[in-house]
């Protein structure tokens, strides 16, 4: 076990060794936390406020912390982007054409251009939020999960869904990775179709990197 901090409301969890590296919401305050070790627990019985044993703990569930829901195939009203920590990589809409990739030719087709995946990086999987409206499709929000760093895109080059299996729990946009989204939306999407989504522009605008969703 690890013993880890929530930062939004400084609560002291513990966490199985397996979760480092993934985010996972803090059960006393909702919010997302990522799982970086703070005490060792099998190594470091004490700290300076006591044993680790006898500090209280708030209820939990899997390693401490509740578990996030996690999709089991891609929502066909919903689009997908894939970052890294400072560009797009490739993006998914149901239109039958399957993932495609960002080349400097534009986007081209996952599983015709399997040499070109990234085997490694820090990938984010993030789903745009469509609904169906009066006007047409409207962007209502959007969610970002985590993605293995090894080996996870080469799911891309095969069934559309099979990437939600590389999903390791929530994740955040970075400074960078807010820019690309804002970027894919006015280059795949008619500005109607953001231009009234204010909550997810101006979250796309600010400096929270820490929010998983809107």
């Amino acid at each position: 076990m690890v013993r880890i901090v929530c930062p939004s409301c400084a609560s002291k969890l513990d966490a199985k060794n397996e979760l480092i590296g993934q985010v996972r919401k803090c059960p006393k305050c909702g919010q997302p936390v990522c799982i970086v070790p703070d005490i060792d627990l099998d190594q470091s019985p004490a700290s300076a406020d006591g044993p680790v044993s006898a500090q209280p703990d708030p209820p939990a569930t899997e390693g401490g912390l509740a578990k996030p829901e996690l999709p089991k195939r891609l929502n066909r009203e919903s689009h997908y982007l894939i970052c890294t920590r400072t560009q797009l990589v490739a993006a998914w809409t149901n239109n039958g054409q399957g993932w495609l990739l960002k080349t400097d030719a534009g986007l081209v087709n996952a599983r015709r251009n399997a040499d070109q995946i990234p085997s490694a990086g820090d990938f984010k999987l993030v789903e745009l939020k469509l609904e169906l409206t009066g006007d047409g499709r409207r962007l209502s929000g959007l969610r970002i999960y985590q993605l293995a760093n090894r080996w996870a895109l080469l799911a891309l080059a095969h069934d559309d869904d099979q990437i939600t299996e590389k999903i390791t729990g929530l994740g955040a946009l970075n400074r960078e990775q807010k820019f690309v989204v804002r970027q894919a939306l006015k280059d795949q999407f008619m500005r109607p179709v953001w231009e009234n989504a204010a909550t997810v522009l101006e979250y796309l605008a600010n400096t929270d990197y820490h929010s998983h969703e809107v």
